[in-house]
């Protein structure tokens, strides 16, 4: 399976998560209907152990981007693709910055509306932009 696909099946976990769920097997075979190779597990896992175990640096650097918003005003599925592209942003290395903030535009416009990719885009942008300014990003040691 085709790592865009491991990507929106964490999306839908995280969101899951977000809700209340536990996000396991159960969601990505029942729900989601997605069947993850072997690879695609392990991406799909370190994604949201990432999104989990830095949820609250992940908000605070996307908060820090966002202008005239909050966090609470933000559609939560589009927080949950922020919060899966800002970690993979910040820790998943293997993947181009523009593939991550490419597959974040979509996968807001698909879950959400157009609107949301140009959101997305911009609050991705930004926290791009601060990273490579030298900022500290989500996760990192001082």
């Amino acid at each position: 399976m085709a790592r865009k696909s491991a990507r929106a099946a964490a999306v839908q976990m995280v969101f899951e998560n977000m809700l209340g769920g536990d996000g396991g097997e159960e969601t990505l075979r029942g729900l989601i209907e997605f069947a993850p190779e072997e690879n695609d597990q392990e991406y799909i896992d370190s994604i949201l152990a990432g999104v989990e175990e830095n949820a609250e640096t992940l908000d605070a650097a996307i908060e820090k981007c966002l202008k005239g918003w909050t966090l609470d005003r933000i559609a939560r599925v589009d927080l949950a693709v922020l919060r899966v592209a800002a970690w993979e942003l910040c820790h998943a290395k293997e993947t181009p910055d523009a593939v991550v903030i490419n597959e974040a535009v979509a996968l807001a416009q698909k879950f959400d509306s157009p609107t949301a990719g140009k959101f997305v885009n911009g609050v991705l942008s930004t926290l791009l932009s601060q990273r490579n300014a030298g900022e500290k990003q989500p996760g990192e040691n001082a």
